[in-house]
């Protein structure tokens, strides 16, 4: 089977980096810098001008097909159980990311939420199987179906906001979601890989 698609090609770098945090490393601009990083003329231990948390997300975004872990592309859906997952013991502040039940997304999102020791609530909702972007195809994901994944695990009862946060390939999702739910829906990344920067500071490392 051939390995299936992660969506690497797609994983955004631009919009989490500033001018200044690119010229503190001697780039011209933000394209200079990231080219310079992705041919590794740039070693991001010699970037003073970013977090220590921002190297370490951008770090294992350039080693993006080292941290997702191989998983071969499926002829049928593989499903897994749906439900609310914890990761690094949540409490009522912790980010709820949305997602359907296919074997392959619980794969790739555990082996990325294994880089942080943040905590986050992770919710599958039925779609029988089926990757994201077949799930938006298939429309086996839908907002009815997300809605009584929340009401199943009584999230409401868990968490002191009203945030969830679908991936970027379930954005035509985002206002249906919002109408069915009551709840403030966020897109989040295409590329799984991409959580680190997205979520920022937030992203804390283990401790090493």
């Amino acid at each position: 089977m051939p390995p299936a698609d992660l969506y690497l090609l797609r994983l955004q770098w631009l919009p989490y980096l500033t001018l200044e945090e690119c010229r503190a490393a001697g780039a011209d601009n933000c394209e200079d810098f990231l080219a310079r990083l992705q041919n590794r003329s740039l070693d991001l231990a010699h970037c003073p001008g970013l977090s220590a948390r921002k190297r370490y997300a951008l770090e294992l975004a350039l080693r993006g097909a080292e941290v997702a872990p191989p998983v071969e592309a499926l002829a049928l859906p593989q499903p897994t159980r749906t439900g609310l997952f914890e990761i690094n013991s949540p409490g009522p502040q912790a980010p709820v990311l949305v997602s359907g039940n296919s074997e392959i997304t619980l794969t790739v999102l555990s082996a990325v939420l294994a880089t942080t020791i943040s905590p986050f609530y992770l919710l599958l909702a039925d779609c029988r199987g089926d990757t994201v972007d077949m799930a938006i195809i298939y429309e086996s994901l839908t907002p009815d179906k997300i809605a009584a994944a929340m009401q199943e695990a009584r999230l409401a009862e868990l968490v002191h906001h009203n945030t969830l946060i679908i991936p970027g390939l379930a954005a035509t999702l985002e206002h249906p979601l919002a109408a069915v739910t009551g709840w403030d829906i966020r897109v989040g990344p295409i590329c799984g890989l991409e959580l680190p920067m997205y979520f920022g500071e937030y992203w804390e490392p283990p401790a090493s």
